[in-house]
């Protein structure tokens, strides 16, 4: 019976660490293609809304997008992991979604907000480097500060989107979990109060 019982115990660890596996890959996933997703529509931010507001850009454009495409896969990992727990324990493992906070959301932008600058910053060296390059005349020169200034913005709003795009969905900032992290203790809590069959 005590035989049973560790084979039975071994079986829910064996189904935990696959979920949580599984978990990481598609949410992973999931951030990567969401990057590479808003990086194809940032250029065509406007200066009010995009570059200028940036902080509400994310909180009108991006995260609602991010929570479409992100917590469906969440859920379908944790329905998938409930499924196949079944047949190996005592136990019902059910989806429990991140309440949407704004307050949550204008805090983890001021403390993204010093990452975001600092890949900005690192983005604008690489093109402030290339532009100094370029021969620069008195006629061809007059339509260069609009557009630098416009690429600088640019860079630190897309360091910005991919930093929240990580934090919401891959590791949240100070103890504030991102969607991969609640779902992973919602494995290892099942994994936890699960009992063997």
């Amino acid at each position: 019976m005590v035989l049973m019982r560790l084979f039975g115990r071994g079986e829910i660890r064996r189904w935990r660490d696959v979920h949580v596996a599984m978990a990481r890959a598609v949410l992973q996933q999931a951030a990567a293609d969401l990057v590479e997703s808003f990086d194809a529509d940032l250029s065509q931010a406007d200066w009010q809304d995009g570059l200028i507001e940036q902080t509400r850009f994310v909180a009108a454009r991006i995260a609602p997008v991010v929570r479409q495409v992100a917590d469906p896969l969440a859920r379908r990992v944790i329905e998938e992991a409930d499924r196949a727990l079944q047949p190996i324990a005592f136990h019902h493992l059910q989806w429990q979604p991140l309440p949407v906070d704004a307050n949550l959301m204008r805090d983890m932008m001021e403390e993204l907000g010093d990452w975001a600058a600092a890949g900005g910053a690192a983005l604008t060296g690489l093109v402030r480097g290339a532009a100094n390059g370029l021969p620069i005349t008195a006629g061809l020169g007059r339509g260069l500060p609009g557009d630098w200034m416009r690429l600088r913005a640019e860079a630190r709003l897309r360091a910005k989107v991919h930093a929240y795009v990580y934090a919401t969905v891959v590791q949240g900032p100070k103890g504030r979990p991102s969607l991969l992290e609640h779902v992973i203790e919602l494995l290892r809590d099942a994994a936890r109060h699960a009992q063997p069959l």
